[in-house]
């Protein structure tokens, strides 16, 4: 299935006073890898909206393994693992030498703008995942 990798850096406002990542603001990273990966297949969240649904997230896991510190640039790598009834992403944060800094999961379900719940992620988005 589809896999990117995004380059992001460890700005002030994330860290902490010791100058490590708050562990709140890893969920904005996993966030700006999936709104970029859904920008890059032409299928971003503003589409989902146009075509009459929306793909709140309902599980979120996340390991943290090794910190992140002010200033560092660290890797974002997201892989779809799943696309039938839910849609569920892995993610891998690395250091710029590779080293696992987290782990995460988010599953995600399609529901219509009405807040009625889908039983399957729609066919278009389905497609889109899969080129």
């Amino acid at each position: 299935m589809l896999k990117r990798r995004y380059e992001f850096k460890a700005e002030f406002f994330d860290t902490d006073p010791m100058g490590i990542m708050w562990h709140g603001n890893y969920v904005k990273y996993l966030e700006m890898a999936r709104c970029k990966l859904l920008d890059e297949i032409g299928y971003n969240y503003i589409k989902m909206q146009d075509n009459g649904f929306t793909l709140p997230i309902v599980k979120m896991d996340l390991k943290y393994i090794n910190p992140i510190y002010f200033n560092e640039y660290f890797i974002v790598e997201i892989s779809v693992i799943e696309c039938d009834i839910t849609l569920k992403f892995k993610y891998t944060l690395l250091s710029k030498d590779e080293l696992t800094i987290a782990k995460a999961s988010t599953t995600q379900v399609a529901v219509t703008l009405n807040k009625e719940t889908l039983y399957s992620i729609p066919n278009d988005l389905k497609f889109a995942l899969n080129q």
